[in-house]
């Protein structure tokens, strides 16, 4: 499972954070807000019973027959319903208030001469019911005040709260992404620094910011951990090359002293000719590490200056492929170009471009049995140069180091089966980057290595 990015976990957080907490408020306004308006509603619902029972009392002190046209008054005006209890019995307008509704406590304290207040709920209705009782009358007033009407307000305070919510937390997750990416730039310009370093651009530096004194201790340590890396590295290129140039002289006199003792080789013994065939070819192998230890040393230098021209991909291909061969003695592998670049045009170095060839076809026909086909492939504005050879192929473990510098494989250490220097692919490597390349290595389909080229491709005027 794919972890999630620091900043999407930010926004997240944020967003997450602020809706829990709009979400607490909320809440806690709503029911707040709730009990407050359902208070002030009972205390005017209260006050107003105590009004209609004195009505009520009067009615029944003065005019008794038209209590029921009273009552039906007061109901009507209030928005209640009165249930009436007279010398013991109950008494009320409206059929849809059962008597027995009426709890036992509140007609307990009537009794008593208490005043009583209970909120009930029926079939999801909010009730109020003030109990007041007259003595002098025997008569007990209970006065049911439906809350219900408070219920449209509270929903909508409800969506009001919510929407906030929502709005908030949208807030929420905006001021997350602002801070996520102003507190994660720090980052996405070191991973940029790191990868054009990585990519071969030792130059690259940190821009000193005064962002923090945290991000101004992580630039300085970044610099100065590329500056102490590209020290290192200039030494051991300085070291190689002094040591290959310095070897480069003794090296060369062996060679001619071995060249002349191959002369008169029908005048050595046996073992004598085995062993200055061995020589000859150990002089050969270390002519050709030292030879390539200085190109990279030059490489590494800057030393080799390209030098440019806008030439045919697919006739600079088929020379190269030609002089390889030719210098091999080996057959011409066949070079298969797509048809649509017949007129593409590519801007490399010559001589460069030549060596990659050489290289990989060199490569092939020491470990992998040859060269077996050369495919060139347009790719939007690149080409790529698949060389298939007729090997084993390369394990998958080895592909991903193959270019590396000195690696040889797990074949390396037995000097029987592997004769090379390591340096080959590395210089093939070092020669395509300079071309604005890349090269990779894969598994031909043929069950062979594979090598892809890419090179850009450069627009010609018509």
């Amino acid at each position: 499972m794919r972890s999630r990015s620091l900043r999407l976990r930010l926004i997240l957080i944020f967003g997450l954070g602020t809706l829990l907490l709009s979400s607490l408020l909320g809440t806690l306004t709503f029911f707040g807000v709730r009990d407050v308006l359902i208070s002030q509603q009972q205390q005017t619902d209260l006050q107003q019973s105590y009004v209609n029972a004195a009505l009520i009392r009067n009615t029944i002190y003065t005019a008794p027959l038209t209590l029921d046209s009273e009552v039906n008054s007061i109901e009507q005006s209030a928005n209640s319903t009165l249930i009436l209890r007279i010398a013991g019995q109950w008494q009320t307008l409206s059929p849809l208030v059962p008597t027995v509704d009426i709890s036992a406590a509140a007609m307990r304290a009537a009794n008593q001469g208490h005043v009583s207040t209970e909120t009930r709920t029926i079939l999801s209705d909010l009730d109020y019911v003030v109990g007041i009782p007259m003595p002098a009358i025997q008569t007990q007033v209970f006065e049911v005040w439906q809350l219900n009407g408070l219920e449209h307000n509270l929903r909508v305070l409800l969506l009001v709260i919510g929407s906030a919510a929502l709005f908030t937390t949208i807030l929420g997750a905006s001021v997350g992404t602002w801070v996520s990416r102003r507190t994660l730039r720090p980052l996405v310009v070191v991973s940029d620094a790191a990868a054009r370093i990585a990519g071969g651009d030792f130059a690259t530096r940190l821009p000193t910011t005064h962002a923090g004194s945290e991000v101004e201790q992580l630039t300085e340590s970044f610099n100065t951990m590329v500056n102490q890396l590209v020290t290192k590295l200039e030494r051991d290129a300085r070291f190689a090359s002094d040591v290959s140039h310095e070897l480069r002289s003794p090296l060369t006199a062996l060679a001619m002293s071995a060249s002349i003792i191959e002369q008169h080789r029908d005048e050595l013994a046996p073992a004598a000719q085995q062993s200055l065939s061995l020589l000859s070819a150990e002089i050969a192998v270390f002519q050709g590490l030292i030879e390539d230890l200085i190109e990279l040393s030059r490489s590494d230098a800057g030393a080799n200056s390209p030098s440019l021209e806008i030439i045919s991909i697919v006739e600079l291909t088929r020379q190269a492929v030609r002089s390889v061969a030719r210098r091999q003695g080996a057959p011409e592998p066949s070079v298969e170009a797509d048809p649509r670049l017949d007129t593409a045009r590519v801007l490399v170095d010559r001589r460069r471009f030549e060596r990659i060839i050489a290289n990989l076809m060199d490569n092939a026909q020491h470990y992998a049995g040859g060269v077996t086909a050369i495919r060139l492939v347009p790719r939007d504005a690149h080409v790529e140069i698949n060389v298939d050879d007729a090997g084993p192929g390369i394990a998958p473990a080895d592909l991903e180091h193959v270019f590396e510098r000195f690696y040889r494989g797990r074949a390396a250490h037995d000097r029987s089966v592997v004769r090379g220097t390591g340096l080959g692919l590395a210089l093939v490597r070092e020669h395509v980057r300079s071309l604005d390349g890349e090269i990779r290595a894969t598994t031909s389909p043929e069950g062979g290595a594979r090598f892809q080229i890419d090179l850009p491709l450069v627009e010609v005027p018509s």
